[in-house]
């Protein structure tokens, strides 16, 4: 195995070695070059404006979502689909079963956010305004779900930070930032201070309402952007949340001791604006250059000479 992994004496199986490359893997894919250079620049008015958000409102705002997205991630419905008795049971199953009920998890959370994305968009600034608290809910609600399909409760004060943390590392705005924020995350008494956590999630949700708002001025977008980013962002939530629950899982089983970042090429881990902007460039030409050529080559394929 190429993958930098330490390995405890218990074997893998072919489901979770592939795992274990696939996380590998993921710890060393940079975020969407476009989303990256959004971030940089909305990021810095986000934190002006939270600066002069007074702090209690930060925190009574994020209690009392993470309340609600506690009370709608009930563990008593996993539970009813996996026909066990405690969430605990999950983790002396095969992490190919616990996969497959976070999938289905992360499908319903996708479809949601969707719909949602789509309904407020289409009432312009205001309405957009209220995407940002339902879709913290929702990605609160999502994570807690997910860790439940991976057998953990997620039902103390140290639990909460870990489900803030883990919502704070899907949102890095770029590699350097997601790797420590996973390393903060793996060592949370180190780090989790409840108001830095705070901090962080008001800049990470401001960003995404500016990002939100740009596309709003733009008329007649604002259905297909705002379903468009909250997919999105509901899809990188999802994501961390499995890929940091699959890790949890495998160590606390003593199936690895740790998981190494994969080798990532020098242009990926390169910081500073001109490296982000080349970052975008490429996925943008890249983007376009796809959008052209596959319609292009579909509707060539339709005249193209059947061989009997």
């Amino acid at each position: 195995m190429s993958t930098q992994v330490e390995i405890s004496n218990a074997k893998l199986t072919p489901h979770e070695a592939e795992q274990v490359r696939e996380i590998a893997a993921w710890k060393s894919q940079p975020p969407n070059p476009l989303d990256e250079l959004s971030k940089t620049v909305t990021l810095p008015w986000a934190r002006f404006l939270e600066r002069i958000v007074p702090d209690w409102i930060v925190t009574t705002t994020i209690n009392r979502s993470y309340d609600l997205a506690r009370a709608l991630a009930s563990p008593d419905a996993t539970k009813r689909k996996a026909g066990v008795e405690q969430l605990a049971e999950l983790r002396q199953w095969p992490l190919e079963e616990c996969d497959r009920l976070a999938r289905r998890v992360a499908a319903s959370a996708r479809l949601i956010s969707l719909f949602e994305g789509g309904v407020t968009g289409a009432g312009g600034v205001v309405t957009t305004v209220l995407d940002i608290p339902l879709l913290f809910v929702l990605s609160l609600r999502t994570i807690q779900k997910i860790g439940h399909c991976y057998g953990y409760a997620l039902d103390s004060e140290g639990d909460r930070q870990y489900v803030l943390g883990v919502l704070i590392t899907a949102t890095s705005g770029s590699l350097d930032s997601k790797r420590e924020r996973l390393d903060r995350l793996h060592g949370l008494k180190d780090w989790f201070f409840e108001m830095t956590q705070e901090e962080i999630v008001a800049d990470e949700l401001l960003s995404l309402l500016f990002q939100l708002e740009v596309f709003e001025e733009i008329p007649g977008i604002g259905i297909v952007s705002g379903a468009a980013l909250n997919l999105f962002f509901s899809r990188k939530i999802d994501v961390t949340a499995r890929r940091v629950f699959q890790e949890r899982w495998l160590r606390d089983n003593g199936k690895v001791a740790g998981i190494e970042p994969a080798p990532a090429p020098r242009h990926v881990i390169a910081l500073g604006p001109g490296a982000v902007l080349t970052r975008a460039a490429h996925s943008a030409s890249y983007c376009v250059g796809f959008g052209l050529a596959f319609p292009i080559c579909l509707v060539a394929s339709l005249f193209r000479p059947v061989v009997t």
